[in-house]
């Protein structure tokens, strides 16, 4: 079975004002990629596109990308050989990641579809069809933040991730706000995103101690494995790593220096799902275990997180979708219900989802973006 066509369309979904260390957006950008076989059945894929400060990729980017350097190598390739067709890609393409998810999304998409099965057949089956969750809130005043918290923890999410920024002493009364908003029952994890300094983050842990912090992610930049390990010796609680991972090699790095007890897989990073369960399989040979991580996903890269966190073994803690607690619409003919904390994984062909064409085609991109703004 060939791979006939590739078409790229940009789009925007609105929602909730949010902001990280980064960078501050109401909207979610993407490109839904759509790959047709030879019987005009279509895969179909995402690919992450709204934080260029962070990727390097932008909605134009991406989709020129796809549209000049990708498709015309992989029209006319076996839809069988997904690991081929992507060592094609990579051959091509060095670096980008985005793009490649687009693409790997909706291979696996297209492939489960002709299989009739699902997509989490294709990563090696499910072992839960119903996956914890967590949501993130985004920096703002502690006063703000506290109520963001209780609307998240009032749709039935059990698991509260807080956004900090590079004033470690506002985080502190941010922290602190937030726990004495929700109770003692909701777990709260804490996300610099790479801001803050070695030193800082240790005197700062140890300032909101008794706010009982399920874990702390990454508070200090990808490359510093030696400023994590010191970090990860120094306070009480579970260190997860996720600037540091983009690929295999990056857990073979982190477990050498001991630079981390979990492992953030984000399949914008990853190139989508086949790079994700390579990373989980070097993990889970390490005793790391893993949860999927969040980017804001508007529609089938969401649902393509749900198979990729049923599918892995080792599955400890809530998987990251502050997308349900964002979106402003839904371009899925698919309601994701919240019960206990848990997200229902899809049943059906492929993804188990479908495109709500009256929905997308209000959220279509149709002229240029400056996503830089």
């Amino acid at each position: 079975m060939q791979i006939k066509k590739v078409e790229v369309i940009p789009f925007a979904v609105p929602i909730r004002g949010f902001a990280d260390a980064y960078t501050g957006f109401t909207t979610s950008y993407a490109v839904l990629v759509k790959i047709y076989s030879e019987d005009d059945t279509i895969g179909y894929g995402e690919a992450c596109a709204w934080e260029p400060e962070f990727y390097g990729e932008t909605l134009e980017s991406v989709s020129s990308t796809i549209e000049k350097y990708i498709a015309p190598r992989i029209v006319g390739q076996n839809l069988f050989n997904i690991n081929r067709i992507l060592a094609i890609v990579d051959a091509h393409l060095a670096r980008i990641t985005c793009a490649k998810e687009g693409i790997d999304l909706a291979l696996h998409d297209l492939l489960a579809r002709t299989l009739n099965v699902p997509v989490h057949t294709l990563l090696g089956g499910c072992f839960r069809e119903e996956i914890a969750i967590a949501s993130e809130i985004g920096i703002d005043t502690p006063e703000a933040m506290a109520e963001k918290a209780t609307e998240v923890v009032q749709l039935g999410i059990r698991v509260v991730k807080i956004k900090g920024s590079q004033d470690m002493g506002m985080d502190v009364k941010r922290i602190k706000a937030v726990r004495e908003a929700v109770g003692d029952e909701i777990e709260l994890r804490l996300d610099p995103n790479a801001a803050w300094t070695t030193i800082g983050t240790i005197k700062t842990m140890q300032e909101v101690e008794s706010c009982n912090l399920q874990l702390l992610e990454q508070p200090v930049a990808g490359w510093d494995l030696k400023g994590m390990a010191h970090i990860r010796n120094k306070i009480g609680i579970p260190l997860m790593a996720d600037e540091s991972i983009w690929t295999p090699q990056d857990v073979i790095k982190i477990a050498e220096y001991g630079a981390a007890d979990i492992i953030n897989i984000k399949i914008a990073k990853s190139c989508g799902l086949a790079l994700a369960k390579k990373i989980e399989t070097v993990s889970e040979s390490f005793g790391l275990p893993c949860i999927v991580g969040t980017e804001i996903e508007p529609g089938f890269s969401l649902i393509a997180k749900l198979h990729l966190a049923a599918s892995m073994k080792v599955h400890p803690l809530a998987s990251e979708f502050t997308e349900l607690s964002l979106l402003k619409k839904n371009i899925l003919k698919h309601e994701i219900d919240i019960k206990d904390g848990c997200v229902k994984v899809p049943g059906g062909p492929g993804f188990g989802v479908e495109l709500d064409e009256g929905v997308f085609e209000s959220v279509i991109v149709k002229e240029p973006v400056n996503n830089f703004v």
